[in-house]
């Protein structure tokens, strides 16, 4: 089974973030900067599925001179404008895949809980190296965080046991690794047992894909 986020629920995912998730968003942000070794503050930042917006604040209230969230779903990212997440981002509906976004402008792009479900893999990643900035670095996973205090984490793991995570998809991090590897540049997988991971990728430059 795939889910259809295209047509998902934005009100039940953004309902689940409040309850489970809206306190670990700092925390994410905080995962940033301790992978790159840079604070996000005057950072141009693309977070992929960004669904109801709430990393979309998290990276503002941190300081991101400009924020761009990206989701397939409508409805998710009216959902971030309507709650005020997204006051000071760019919204944009477009699939990974085709990012109509201008080449090397980014610092930073960021995706969590969305990787699982793209389709085209290679493709995604080739788009993302474009957005890049030189020496750009592409922070791609799921999970609780790796920095994210244990308790919260905690409290995030029983709050999500009453929804089924089915419908996700397995990654194979080995296979995530060299793709990324095959495409160029420096990558890495930093995970914890429990919490989850992030590929830490950065493309040797910038390139223009079709």
């Amino acid at each position: 089974m795939i889910t259809d986020w295209k047509n998902e629920d934005a009100q039940h995912f953004e309902a689940h973030a409040i309850e489970a998730l809206q306190p670990l968003y700092q925390w994410f942000v905080k995962d940033i900067e301790q992978i790159t070794g840079n604070s996000v503050r005057d950072r141009k930042i693309l977070d992929i599925g960004c669904g109801p917006g709430f990393m979309l604040k998290a990276l503002s209230d941190a300081g991101a001179v400009m924020v761009t969230g990206v989701d397939l779903s409508l409805a998710m990212l009216q959902t971030a404008a309507k709650s005020g997440r997204a006051d000071n981002a760019l919204l944009i509906q477009a699939d990974v895949t085709r990012l109509p976004l201008k080449a090397a402008q980014f610092d930073f792009v960021f995706s969590r809980g969305s990787i699982f479900f793209w389709q085209e893999l290679e493709r995604s990643l080739r788009q993302i190296a474009t957005c890049l900035k030189p020496m750009g670095t592409a922070i791609l996973g799921g999970g609780y965080g790796l920095s994210s205090p244990q308790e919260l984490v905690d409290a995030a793991r029983r709050n999500h046991s009453g929804n089924s995570a089915s419908a996700i998809p397995k990654i194979d991090l080995d296979q995530l690794l060299a793709c990324a590897r095959s495409q160029g540049g420096s990558a890495e997988v930093k995970a914890a047992p429990r919490r989850g991971f992030w590929l830490v990728w950065q493309p040797k430059q910038p390139s223009i894909f079709v």
